[in-house]
């Protein structure tokens, strides 16, 4: 199922309509009802501002659960959830066209989120600065990553990593023209 429909789904769920929505998150309705029809992709900024308007954590938007499984070992004993997660069975979160992250975590609901962050030449979260509780730390494995925390631009290479609270304003782009690939830890989960 498709991030919109999912929003539609969950909206509809709740008995709201896209007016009452859009007053919550201060989006014009217009926008959500793109969004809703996959006309447009959300930025993380205003999918967070959807997703807390809705009482739901982001990851809701892209949990999958027909999404079928690759072959591989067997799931731990019943009841337990195995703390593996093999690189076939990554649960992907894409906010934006051109960024895909995958879930390195089995779920969210520990102590801290675990993304492996793919951005495409040329893609960004988003042109909006966005925030939340925590803090993250990010190291980049492959290609080259802007990150703006407040006012701060910082150019990160191959090798390079970053901390910083996720409390202040922030964004991500990717400015070269290969793929940049990432692994960053959240604290506490946000997605």
């Amino acid at each position: 199922m498709s991030l919109g429909s999912q929003l539609r789904e969950l909206r509809l769920k709740m008995n709201i309509t896209l007016a009452e929505l859009a007053e919550r998150t201060g989006l014009t309705a217009s926008l959500l009802s793109q969004v809703e029809r996959d006309i447009t992709t959300p930025s993380i900024a205003t999918l967070r501002k959807i997703a807390d308007a809705l009482g739901t954590a982001i990851g809701y938007f892209f949990e999958d659960e027909d999404q079928p499984k690759p072959p591989g070992p067997k799931p731990a004993a019943q009841g337990r959830r195995s703390p593996v997660v093999h690189e076939g069975q990554r649960k992907i979160l894409s906010p934006n066209n051109g960024v895909t992250f995958y879930l390195l975590n089995p779920d969210m609901s520990g102590p801290i989120e675990f993304i492996y962050d793919v951005f495409e030449p040329g893609a960004s979260t988003g042109d909006e600065l966005y925030t939340h509780p925590g803090v993250e730390c990010g190291l980049i494995l492959e290609g080259e990553l802007e990150v703006q925390v407040g006012e701060d631009i910082y150019l990160l290479g191959k090798g390079d990593s970053i901390t910083f609270s996720s409390e202040v304003p922030h964004r991500k782009r990717n400015p070269g023209k290969t793929k940049s690939i990432s692994i960053w830890a959240n604290t506490p989960p946000w997605f």
